[in-house]
Parts: C-alpha cells; structure tokens; sequence
C-alpha cells in the first residue's frame, strides 16, 4: 500500500510552467497615431478622427469617435449602398436611368471618379439629402441612437458612424461586390494607398473646402495579411492625405504584430493543454497500476475489498478480491 501512496503523492505534486511575466508593452495606437498625426502633421487634437476595427478579433480603436467632421465625398460610400440594396431587392436595375445615365455608370463615375453631379442627382432620385441620411440610418449601427440635426442637414458623419458603414460593407460583401470592385480602382496610390503597404484597399475618399476650411476624409478596407477597417476624417490639415497613407501603414503594422502574438499565444496554450491531458492519462494510468500492485502485496480486509471490487473491472483473476 505504501507504494501505491507514494506514486500518487508524486503526481499531486507535479507543477504547470510557470507563465511568462515582465514582457514589455506593445506600442499602440495611442502612442503611434499622436506621434504621427500631431508630431509630424501639426493637426491639432481636435482637427481629426479615426476608426480602426480589426477583422480578426473586432478589436477597435478610436480617436474623437463622436466628433462630426464634414466628410466631403466619403458620404457616397453609402449613397451607392443602399442603391445597390434596391437593385439587389429588384426595386431597381443596372438600367435604372438617373442623372440621364443607367444606374450602373452612375454607380461608376459615383465612386471611381467622385463624380458630384451624378451623386447629387441620385441624392435627389431618393428624395434629397435629409431623406438620404434617414434611409442610410441602419448603416450606421449604434451610433443611429445618438443622431443630431446636424446629421440630417450637414455632409457630416463621425468616425464611428462610417467605421459602422465600412463594417456593414464588409459583412455582406457579396451583395456589394460591384461596389468593392469600384472602391479597389478609386485613386490608386492616393490616401490610404499612398503608403508603401502595397495591399488591395477599397476606398472611398473624398475633399473639399467647408466655407475656406479644407475637410479631407477617407473609408477604407485594407486587404493587408491581417485585414482591418480603417476611416480618417480631417480638417484644416493640407498634409491630411499623405497622413493617412503612413498612418494606414502604421496600423496594418501594428495589427499583424498584434494578431501574430495573438495566433502564438493561442498555439502555445493549444501545445500545453494537449501536453496537460497527456500528463493526466499517465496519472490515472500510474494511480491504477499503483493501487493494483498494493491490492496484490498486501491483501486488504473484506470489507474494504467490497468497496474496491466494483471500481476496478477487468483485474485479472489473481487479484480478484
């Protein structure tokens, strides 16, 4: 019997790998997108927005998420959505003629060239523009609840709001595949695309001066190795589009070192699980041969053999008590 103890003293003493401590923080956000929008660019604080939303894990970040910025031509990113949702329910087809041309130029000019007078003409084809934003509502997630007049009356979204609309695009691009394949041949090597990624992006961009203020804005979903959504909106800034081509760098820089600790740290806890069962079907396996060896050394009473018969199924008939 002391044998048997002593092999299950040993395995209730075994210890798990200590975890890693004293690792240093990764840089994130927080340091890299002040140091670059304020350090380098000179924007002020309060002069931008942006919306970041990993499509590993939905992680996102914000900057001024609940700020409105006028936001140019970006609002054609979901004018041209919700036509292709009419089209996609039969209201409307590709020959649907709007501002003197089918719908699907419209679409065309609308998002590859940031054509305005198309765009304006399909703003009036809905109703104008308040109705627009009324019919646009869903896209905008959340944010929905917390709309002002402003939202209604002006050009203006905030970060989270657009954030919203890229994610709504995102999780049905297969309705909106015409449109991706527009928004991947917008400004090529301009905006986010103006860094050196080198990744398919779909954009939408857009800029204009707001009573002699210039508002500069862009959507986007980078296709880098570890994909994310991404939206700047911005004033007073002229550096504002050259920005967001280092900034769009610097986070899909910063994604794939997160996710890839992310991806190790779940394969490691993977390994030390596997490894963990392992170690528990030897212990099971070492306290039976432990207890099968005492019952056959020293023969135990009765009673306690009574106990012990039911459990141990299948000894051999040498050991049967």
């Amino acid at each position: 019997m002391k044998r048997a103890l002593a092999a299950l003293l040993a395995i209730l003493t075994l210890t798990l790998p200590a975890l890693a401590g004293g690792e240093e923080r990764m840089e994130g956000p927080e340091d890299f997108v002040a140091e670059l929008m304020e350090g380098e660019y000179g924007f002020s604080p309060e002069n931008y927005a942006v919306g970041f939303k990993s499509l590993y894990d939905g992680e996102t970040w914000f900057h001024n998420p609940d700020e409105y910025f006028k936001v140019a031509s970006v609002y054609k990113l979901p004018l041209n959505m919700y036509f292709y949702e009419l089209e996609n329910s039969g209201e409307l087809s590709g020959d649907t003629i709007v501002a003197g041309t089918t719908l699907e130029r419209c679409h065309y000019y609308s998002l590859e060239y940031s054509h305005n007078e198309i765009s304006e003409a399909m703003l009036d084809y809905l109703g104008g523009y308040a109705q627009y934003k009324t019919d646009i509502l869903k896209y905008i997630g959340g944010a929905a609840e917390d709309v002002t007049d402003e939202y209604y009356h002006d050009n203006a979204f905030t970060a989270e709001m657009v954030l919203n609309i890229l994610d709504y695009l995102y999780q049905r691009s297969e309705s909106f595949s015409e449109q991706l394949e527009h928004m991947l041949a917008a400004q090529p090597g301009e905006y986010l695309e103006g860094g050196e990624l080198g990744c398919e992006i779909a954009q939408k961009y857009g800029s204009q001066n707001y009573d002699g203020v210039l508002h500069i804005a862009v959507a986007g979903i980078v296709y880098a190795d570890e994909p994310f959504l991404i939206t700047i909106l911005t004033r007073k800034n002229y550096g504002a589009a050259e920005a967001m081509g280092r900034l769009c760098d610097a986070f899909a820089e910063w994604e794939a070192a997160r996710v890839g600790a992310m991806r190790e740290a779940e394969e490691a806890a993977a390994a030390e699980a596997a490894e963990e069962a392992l170690v528990r079907e030897a212990a099971g396996d070492a306290i039976m041969d432990a207890l099968k060896a005492a019952i056959c050394l020293s023969p135990l009473p009765a009673s306690v053999g009574c106990l012990l018969s039911g459990a141990f199924d299948g000894l051999p008939p040498e050991l049967s008590l």
